[in-house]
Parts: structure tokens; C-alpha cells; sequence
């Protein structure tokens, strides 16, 4: 009986750790990464001058280069330039970007941290409804309704005597 509890306590503590540890992952997968795989990655999107979007299969990555890259957004296209020497082929928050010109290579720019986006994040960083503007609906005329005459605006108060 003693050996049956024992196996249940033990049984007990490893899906706590598990547990524990799927938690500890979870919140990880919240933090900034250092590197990407460049393997993983499946395309990329200029947002601005200043940050790029990498695509890595179902989760997305924003980069916030470390200074304004002139003619990113413009030119749409970079090249990357990874330091080499690593045992797997990795895309780092020190290393660069380049633009890529019509008529020749850009600025050279380096990367920042890559930073995990949600869904909704994503969606309002790639021109969802901003919160800000605030929009009324209006109904117009039809085209066989003659449009109704503006009201005019009331006289402006005349200037009290001093």
C-alpha cells in the first residue's frame, strides 16, 4: 500500500511540474527573442521605416530597427547581412538589414529585439480601425430626391463697445 501511495505522490508531482513548466513556457513565448531560426522564417513585411514584421509559420515577430532605415518603407524590399560563424544559420538583434534601391543598395540598418505579436496587435499595426477616429454614419440623398438646402449659419455676435 505504501509503494501505491508513493507512485500516486510521484505521479502527483510531475504533472505539477509539467504543469509548472507549460506555464513557465507560455510566459516565455510573451518575452522578446534575441534570434530567429532563419529557416523558420516565411516572409517578412515593411510596416514603416523603423520596424519590420517577420513571419515565422503561425506566430509573428515585430522588429524595431535601431534607427530609422530611409527608403525602407518606400522600397518595400531589404537584404539581410547575418554575422557567420554560428552553428545554425540565425537572423540576431545584432545584425543589419539593407535596403534594396531601384538603382542600388540603401541604408544599412541595424535590428532590434524581435518582439511577439498577438492577433490583435497585429491586425491594429497593419491598419485595423484605429480607436482614435471616430466615425458617423450618414445617410445621403437619393438620386432622385433633390438635396436638401444647407441652413445658413447664424450671424456672428457683433463686437460689444469698449
Amino acid at each position: 500500500m505504501n509503494a501505491n501511495f508513493f507512485l500516486a505522490l510521484l505521479g502527483g508531482a510531475v504533472a505539477l511540474s509539467l504543469t509548472s513548466a507549460a506555464q513557465e513556457g507560455k510566459e516565455e513565448d510573451d518575452e522578446p527573442l534575441r534570434c530567429l531560426s532563419m529557416s523558420s522564417i516565411r516572409s517578412t513585411k515593411v510596416v514603416d521605416d523603423s520596424t519590420v514584421l517577420f513571419y515565422q509559420g503561425r506566430r509573428v515577430f515585430m522588429n524595431r530597427l535601431d534607427r530609422e532605415c530611409l527608403g525602407l518603407a518606400r522600397s518595400g524590399t531589404f537584404t539581410y547581412q547575418v554575422q557567420s560563424g554560428a552553428r545554425y544559420v540565425r537572423l540576431c538583434d545584432s545584425d543589419s538589414i539593407t535596403v534594396l534601391e531601384t538603382g542600388g543598395r540603401g541604408f544599412n540598418c541595424g535590428l532590434g529585439m524581435f518582439e511577439p505579436l498577438s492577433q490583435d496587435r497585429l491586425e491594429s499595426l497593419l491598419g485595423g480601425p484605429s480607436p482614435a477616429i471616430v466615425t458617423t454614419p450618414v445617410e445621403l440623398p437619393k438620386d432622385d430626391e433633390p438635396a436638401a438646402p444647407a441652413e445658413p449659419a447664424p450671424p456672428a455676435p457683433e463686437p460689444a463697445p469698449q
